[in-house]
């Protein structure tokens, strides 16, 4: 068992992440380093970001993020590196987590903010580490166009599709292998079994 606290802390995050994120379909987390639990993280998120192409924005698809968790981690944020080309304004040579980051924020918490920041879901063009980003931003908040956000993956919650067929009537099934008939509660089938 481990006593230090913050030892703690990064084998809940290290754990929390590997749960949440093995096999996922839009974000690949890699542990760096010799450490476990590790310190530093590389995060590939296949989602819509914008990067500069000469001088107008353009999409892209794929984004590298490294996260360092430096020594006074919870207390301090993590330190948060592209090392793919974005455009957004609070992303420049790390991404300003400053405004969301409390040190209850999981490493899971802070992997879905930067995701939620590729997607330009959320931005803070008042307060920006790239100038030209967020005059861009605000030009398109006042042109009224739709522009944002530019990916529409929300990380923080389950992917998956609901859907409700039509209900039934009690003479269209067929009966249950002990030769009873289901039951039709609301608009669900609730097959009795003994």
């Amino acid at each position: 068992m481990v006593s230090n606290p913050r030892l703690r802390r990064l084998q809940a995050d290290y754990e929390n992440v590997r749960a949440e994120f093995s096999g996922h379909p839009h974000v690949t987390v890699e542990a760096l380093g010799p450490r476990v639990p590790p310190e530093r993280y590389r995060v590939q998120f296949r989602l819509v970001g914008l990067f500069l192409n000469g001088d107008q924005p353009d999409y892209r698809e794929m984004h590298e993020v490294d996260i360092t968790l430096p020594r006074a981690y919870p207390a301090e944020k993590p330190y948060c590196v592209p090392l793919s080309p974005i455009f957004h304004p609070n992303i420049k040579d790390y991404f300003c987590i400053a405004d969301y980051w409390a040190a209850s924020m999981s490493l899971v918490d802070v992997i879905v903010k930067l995701g939620e920041m590729i997607q330009w879901r959320v931005y803070n063009p008042r307060s920006p580490l790239d100038a030209i980003a967020a005059r861009w931003a605000v030009q398109q908040d006042e042109s009224g166009l739709d522009v944002f956000p530019v990916g529409k993956v929300d990380l923080g919650v389950a992917d998956f599709n609901v859907g409700l067929k039509s209900r039934p009537s009690i003479a269209s099934l067929a009966p249950l292998e002990d030769g009873s008939e289901p039951a039709v509660e609301d608009d669900f089938i609730v097959a009795l079994r003994s």
